[in-house]
């Protein structure tokens, strides 16, 4: 698959409200930081932007099947769609699962011959995303990196067991909710 989208860079959270948590400005390069990289990270574990996208094109290679998996999702919108560079329309949406289902024909089974153009994911970031990430930017911006325990004046200090774990459980659910689930395929 091609893609001439750029990298999102919008983070899945406000700094408005890791500030109120950490007590410090919404402003601090140390929270912006921690508030990017958790975003980041979320958008890798789920394997999509989760934000809404505007008029992606990507290649994709057919797979002789009625069914051809975007992706991302949820699609907004009617995509454009071209085959061996001729506009098809004879494909319904499913929007929530990011799939296009050709009607009476199938997608070709030949590689990079699939040229989509569409728009995809979430205008407004659902709460428990959210605060998946802002939690996880809070141990970023407060968890000293490298460091799991030590020791100072005969007295010793552990962080916590999610910071060396990298995820809690808020983490994992929210990313389970927002998988696409579909493997290597997308």
């Amino acid at each position: 698959m091609q893609t001439e989208q750029t990298e999102q860079t919008t983070p899945l959270a406000l700094a408005t409200d890791l500030a109120v948590k950490l007590g410090v400005p919404a402003e601090d390069g140390k929270l912006l930081l921690a508030l990017s990289r958790a975003s980041e990270r979320f958008r890798g574990a789920v394997h999509h932007p989760v934000s809404l996208v505007e008029n992606e094109r990507i290649e994709l290679d057919g797979n002789g099947t009625y069914s051809l998996l975007l992706p991302a999702a949820p699609i907004v919108g009617t995509p454009t769609v071209k085959v061996a560079g001729a506009a098809v329309y004879d494909f319904s949406i499913s929007r929530s699962r990011g799939m296009l289902r050709r009607r009476g024909a199938v997608w070709p089974d030949d590689l990079g011959n699939i040229e989509i153009t569409y728009s995809h994911g979430l205008d407004k970031i659902p709460g428990y995303v959210q605060d998946a990430v802002l939690e996880q930017a809070e141990l970023q911006y407060q968890i000293l990196p490298g460091i799991a325990q030590m020791t100072l004046s005969g007295e010793s200090f552990a962080f916590g067991s999610q910071a060396t774990v990298g995820v809690t459980q808020r983490w994992a659910d929210a990313v389970a909710r927002q998988q696409l689930n579909r493997g290597d395929r997308s």
